[in-house]
């Protein structure tokens, strides 16, 4: 995203690069645009952002709805051809020679999932993941991943740490509040249970190359607002191709 107000000079309209990944589609379908706006020409660097509307020939669109003066808080709306379920994510990238790292990919279920009536039903998601190396060997999120469960079209956040001393290893995985709050759920006072967020059991790594990451996840649990016993506990494989 790079925005260019007022007082920075030149003629060049603020403009966002944007890449859409379907990853339930394949091979992956992905467009790639540089959607341009008229909003901004006013805008002081330093001060908030709000309702800036950014357009592409590829019919894409982003509505930076409002991101704080200091570039935190983004809240954004994204519109793509034919996907009325497209999710958007955007970080501020707050070291700059250590850029984000992309990866979109999918996680496939294990077989079916467990509940306390028996089997059930689990469902693919497609999972794109972005890894800050500025985090790396933090107590903070290196690795954040934003999943869109391909049944209800929910979707869903993952956190983890990365270590210093195993640069190539997610750990400590986060399951966080989902567009319900209910998608994962321990039993009643559990680590995950409702509105609170608390670690999954599962390995993440990334490949010696940097250019795939790979694992296996499970306790992540299907929406369900009725009985605990009906909860779907889930396992997946999860493989992302790094694209950028």
């Amino acid at each position: 995203m790079h925005l260019k107000g007022s007082n920075l000079g030149g003629s060049n309209q603020s403009y966002i690069l944007v890449t859409y990944a379907d990853s339930s589609k394949t091979p992956v379908y992905i467009i790639k645009d540089s959607l341009i706006t008229s909003s901004l020409n006013n805008w002081q660097p330093g001060t908030s952002i709000s309702n800036a509307v950014f357009k592409g020939s590829s019919g894409i669109q982003v509505t930076l709805i409002s991101i704080d003066a200091d570039g935190s808080n983004p809240v954004t709306k994204m519109q793509v051809p034919n996907d009325p379920y497209v999710k958007v994510f955007i970080e501020k990238e707050t070291v700059s020679n250590t850029p984000l790292l992309v990866f979109i990919g999918k996680a496939v279920p294990v077989g079916n999932g467990t509940s306390g009536g028996g089997n059930c039903a689990c469902h693919s998601k497609t999972i794109n993941f972005i890894i800050n190396p500025a985090y790396v060997g933090s107590t903070n999120a290196a690795a954040n991943a934003i999943y869109v469960d391909t049944y209800s079209h929910l979707a869903g956040f993952l956190n983890a740490q990365i270590l210093s001393n195993n640069l190539n290893n997610l750990t400590q995985i986060i399951n966080n509040n989902d567009t319900t709050g209910l998608h994962v759920f321990n039993g009643a006072g559990g680590p995950n249970s409702n509105n609170a967020s608390g670690p999954i059991n599962g390995t993440i790594q990334i490949s010696s190359d940097g250019q795939s990451l790979s694992g296996t996840i499970s306790g992540m649990y299907n929406l369900n607002t009725g009985n605990v016993s009906s909860y779907c506990s889930c396992s997946y494989n999860i493989s992302a191709k790094k694209v950028q």
